[in-house]
């Protein structure tokens, strides 16, 4: 008789694991429009509930690493907004932010970052009194229309927009750079007939319905904090886009160089040799920042050094937002506001400026360009520059000067040639 409660024992535990095994995972109901490379139909009887692309997989990978499966259905710009403003759907992307959206629903983090061009078959584009066409409902025709741009023609596609650019029906048609470089892909004769001048950068986001963060109000932040490690691949520069970069942030260095002594700042600032003493200083600056400076930061933030490259980052107009000055053994000398770390000698941006990998040693010369990164506290993408800071007589690298650059106004200068 001992045998039958551990009998009815396993059996409990059997039934228990089996109602485990079939609980089902939960699942978002998304709806999406044709975008590609971002947003395409995939290999499927039924296409319109198969989608694929390099946005699709950032929200499956995201919404994955927080325990949640994905129906993405792709539908026209109108019906995804109407469906996701009636909470007929869980959500919507991508989306360009709005006030009008943000009062009816709650936005992600942003999940993609498109590149927006004028595309025009004019030597110089010039949008203001052109004909300009948009695709209906998208977020560009958004865009044009909350800036005061009069849109002249909405069409239902990015093909038919491409089609009326060629025939002359409109002068100038707002397109993310993929979407028409994947258009081009099927008409390689439209190449050479356009000209291409930059907008802006777009970051674009997952809208979730009124309904759906009220039944599950911690989804959002639990998506939020898987984003960057989903997405970390899909922000880089171009190669045409790092020359540019290289180019005005050269230019950034030598004038940096011109105004302050960089040398005689990284001399003045404070040096800890002992390994140990250093980690204890960047344990406790971590642990505040970056509410509050640690005795060591507002030490540092104080120095003069500080304050003239503070001077010097506002002059520039708000295309620097940032300023580190990092001594040799790799902690901070001077910066132009509270940084995450004092320690900075584990980073890319000190690495790729030091020796070994750094070993030209050229005065002014941009050495590392990082990929683009979401900036959560100021809602910007930025990418950080760096290159070393030379002994007088060129003999050694004595620090390494870092820029975090907003890099939409960056290309927006590039792109305008002014010096």
């Amino acid at each position: 008789m001992h045998f039958r409660p551990r009998g009815v024992g396993l059996a409990g535990l059997l039934v228990l694991s089996s109602a485990s095994a079939q609980t089902p995972t939960p699942q978002l109901d998304l709806y999406t429009f044709p975008a590609p490379p971002y947003q395409v139909t995939g290999p499927s009887h039924n296409a319109l509930d198969h989608v694929a692309g390099e946005t699709v997989e950032t929200v499956d990978c995201a919404a994955g690493q927080i325990g949640w499966s994905t129906r993405i259905r792709l539908a026209p710009p109108n019906r995804g907004l109407h469906s996701l403003r009636r909470n007929l759907i869980d959500g919507y992307f991508a989306i360009d932010p709005s006030p009008e959206l943000d009062a009816v629903a709650d936005h992600s983090d942003p999940l993609a970052l498109e590149k927006w061009y004028f595309f025009s078959r004019k030597q110089e584009p010039n949008p203001e009194p052109s004909r300009i066409g948009v695709v209906s409902g998208s977020n560009e025709e958004a865009w044009l229309l909350a800036n005061g741009y009069p849109v002249y023609l909405s069409v239902a596609s990015p093909e038919q927009l491409l089609a009326l650019l060629r025939r002359g029906r409109i002068d100038t048609a707002l397109m993310d750079e993929r979407v028409m470089a994947s258009l081009q892909q099927r008409a390689p004769e439209s190449q050479a007939e356009l000209q291409a001048d930059f907008v802006r950068y777009a970051p674009l986001h997952l809208y979730l319905s009124a309904n759906f963060t009220a039944k599950h109000p911690d989804f959002l932040t639990d998506f939020n904090r898987a984003l960057p490690d989903c997405m970390a691949a899909r922000l880089k520069l171009s190669e045409e886009e790092t020359r540019k970069v290289q180019k005005i942030a050269s230019a950034l260095m030598q004038g940096l160089n011109q105004t302050l002594d960089l040398r005689e700042a990284i001399k003045e600032g404070p040096h800890v040799a002992n390994v140990t003493n250093v980690l204890t200083i960047d344990a406790k600056w971590r642990a505040l920042a970056p509410g509050i400076a640690s005795p060591m930061a507002e030490q540092i933030l104080g120095l003069p050094g500080s304050r003239a490259l503070g001077d010097w980052r506002v002059a520039q107009n708000g295309m620097i937002t940032e300023i580190l000055l990092i001594n040799e053994a790799g902690t901070l000398a001077a910066l132009t506001s509270l940084s995450t770390d004092y320690w900075q000698g584990d980073e890319a941006k000190f690495q790729n400026a030091m020796p070994p990998l750094y070993s030209e040693q050229i005065e002014g010369r941009v050495a590392y360009v990082s990929p683009i990164h979401y900036d959560a506290s100021t809602g910007r993408f930025q990418i950080t520059v760096s290159h070393p800071v030379v002994s007088w007589d060129g003999s050694e690298v004595v620090g390494v000067v870092a820029m975090g650059l907003n890099i939409e106004s960056v290309l927006k200068k590039a792109d305008s040639g002014q010096p």
